[in-house]
C-alpha cells in the first residue's frame, strides 16, 4: 500500500480503536409488553384477533378479563356460559369492534349432543344488528306435522329435528314444545342474509349456521383507538384492572403514548419497563 495512504488512515485507525475499547455497542428493543401485545392471536387462519382478546401467545395483559380464547384443534375459541363458539371474523376498526362466531356444538351438524339456548355475556357482548333466531325443534311428531314445521331430518334413531325461521314461528298460534308436539326447542342466531338465501332455496340450513352472526364488543373503544392512534398497542394493569397503553419505550397508565396520569397506578408487577438493550 502506498506510504501516504497508510500515513493518513493511521489517525482514523487509532479513533476507531478507541471508541471501540471504551464505548460498548448497543442493540435496544422494543417494551417487552408492547411486544408481546402486537401480536394478534396465533391459532388458525383467522387474522387480527387482538384486543380486547387474550390467549394463546398473548398474555392476559394484552386482553380484558372475559375475553380469553383457546386454540382447540387450531380453531380459535371463546366459551360463554359453557358453550363454545367459533372466532370466524374479528373487525379492528375504530368504529366498530366486532366479531363474527358460530356455536361450535352445531358446526357442520344440526343434531348436537345436548339442546341448550344460545347464550352470551352481555356484560362482554351484545348482538349485532341483522340477525335473526333460527328454532330447532328434537324429538317431533312428523307424522300430522300439525305445527307447519320445515321438513324433519334424522338425527339418529329416535330423534329428528325439524325447524324453523323467525318469521315462521312468529305466526305459530302455540309453541311446538308446548303443546306436546316436540320434546325441545333451541334458539341459534344467524345473520339476516342468511335466512333470506334460506328461504329463496339460495343456502342450505347448515351454511346458514356455519355462516355465523356478529357480536359486538363492550369495551372503551375510545381509549383504545387513542392508545392505538398514538403508536400503542392497548392492554389492562393486571393489578387494578385499569386499562393501559403499551408503547415502545414503556408501558403508560394513560391512553396515548409518551403521556402520564398523576394518580394513576403503576405498571403490573413484573412488568419490565423501558427499552431492552443489551451491551456488546
Amino acid at each position: 500500500m502506498n506510504s501516504l495512504v497508510l500515513q493518513s488512515l493511521i489517525p482514523f485507525l487509532v479513533i476507531t480503536c478507541f471508541f471501540s475499547i471504551n464505548l460498548p455497542f448497543t442493540l435496544c428493543a422494543d417494551d417487552p409488553q408492547y411486544a408481546y401485545c402486537s401480536q394478534a392471536i396465533n391459532c388458525g387462519n383467522i387474522p387480527n384477533i387482538s384486543y380486547p382478546f387474550w390467549g394463546v401467545n398473548r398474555p392476559n395483559y394484552c386482553g380484558q378479563p372475559g375475553f380469553e380464547i383457546e386454540c382447540q384443534g387450531n380453531v380459535p375459541m371463546i366459551n360463554m356460559r359453557n358453550i363454545n363458539f367459533r372466532i370466524l371474523e374479528m373487525n379492528s376498526s375504530s368504529t366498530d369492534r366486532a366479531v363474527k362466531v358460530a356455536r361450535n356444538d352445531y358446526w357442520k351438524t344440526i343434531c348436537p349432543i345436548s339442546y341448550v339456548n344460545t347464550s352470551i355475556d352481555f356484560s362482554l357482548f351484545n348482538y349485532g344488528s341483522g340477525l335473526q333466531n333460527m328454532s330447532f325443534y328434537y324429538g317431533c311428531n312428523t307424522t300430522s306435522n300439525p305445527t307447519g314445521l320445515n321438513v324433519s331430518l334424522v338425527c339418529n334413531s329416535s330423534v329428528t329435528v325439524s325447524y324453523l325461521t323467525q318469521s315462521q314461528t312468529s305466526g305459530l298460534p302455540f309453541s311446538p314444545v308446548s303443546t306436546g308436539a316436540c320434546e325441545s326447542e333451541v334458539l341459534v342466531p344467524v345473520s339476516e342474509t342468511a335466512v333470506l338465501a334460506l328461504d329463496n332455496n339460495q343456502t342450505t340450513i347448515q351454511e346458514a349456521i356455519d355462516g355465523g352472526f356478529v357480536l359486538g364488543l363492550k369495551i372503551d373503544n375510545s381509549a383504545c383507538n387513542n392508545c392505538e392512534a398514538s403508536g400503542g398497542k392497548c392492554g389492562m394493569n393486571t393489578t387494578d384492572g385499569d386499562f393501559m397503553c403499551f408503547c415502545q419505550d414503556q408501558p403508560y397508565a394513560a391512553t396515548t403514548c409518551g403521556s402520564r396520569k398523576t394518580g394513576t397506578s403503576s405498571p403490573s408487577p413484573g412488568f419490565v419497563t423501558g427499552n431492552t438493550c443489551k451491551f456488546l
